[in-house]
């Protein structure tokens, strides 16, 4: 999984948040394609859901884009399927009331501090997005065995998740790259 990520105006309106996530992902397939020849074509969609559909060259591969005031983030894969969510650990909410509510679902067997809480809130987010199953049925059990295929990020103030639906030893393989703003839009 190759992801990419990009601090922007936290004044930006969801529609421009938006945009800029979908051009930072074809940014990232530009930048970090692993084949021989360089995509042709690349395309992001979404489907029913809203979620992300993307296609290099008639291929769909795998995709997750997440974001929170003042960061982006994209990633793919050829090979499995992947999510990833952000959090801005700069917060003065506290989340008492989802931690108490949720001690036997997906916080089971972590300590119900603020660091924990956000370290399995993002892998739930994360799990979520690449499992397909509504986040709410994912909150309500607990998330030991995705743990080990998952792998966290430290940008700035915030944590990054990336969760991929494969053996544990696969998580050596996520990459994290600065991305500036792509030189064909500026």
């Amino acid at each position: 999984m190759v992801i990419g990520y990009r601090l922007y105006n936290k004044a930006a309106s969801p529609k421009q948040v938006s945009a800029e996530a979908k051009n930072l992902l074809l940014q990232l397939v530009r930048t970090y394609w692993s084949a021989d020849t360089p995509p042709q074509h690349i395309s992001v969609d979404k489907d029913s859901s809203g979620a992300p559909v993307l296609t290099v060259d008639g291929q769909p591969l795998y995709c997750s884009l997440t974001h929170k005031s003042g960061c982006i983030a994209a990633a793919f894969s050829a090979t499995t399927r992947i999510g990833i969510d952000l959090e801005n650990l700069n917060t003065d909410k506290t989340y008492q009331r989802i931690r108490n509510a949720y001690r036997h679902g997906f916080l089971a067997d972590t300590e119900l501090t603020r660091d924990a809480f956000f370290y399995r809130w993002t892998l739930a987010e994360a799990f979520a997005k690449a499992s397909g199953i509504p986040l709410l049925e994912v909150l309500e059990k607990p998330l030991k065995e995705q743990q080990a295929s998952a792998k966290y990020f430290q940008i700035r103030s915030f944590l990054l998740c990336a969760y991929q639906a494969s053996l544990p030893e696969k998580s050596r393989e996520i990459t994290l790259h600065h991305l500036e703003a792509d030189n064909q839009r500026q």
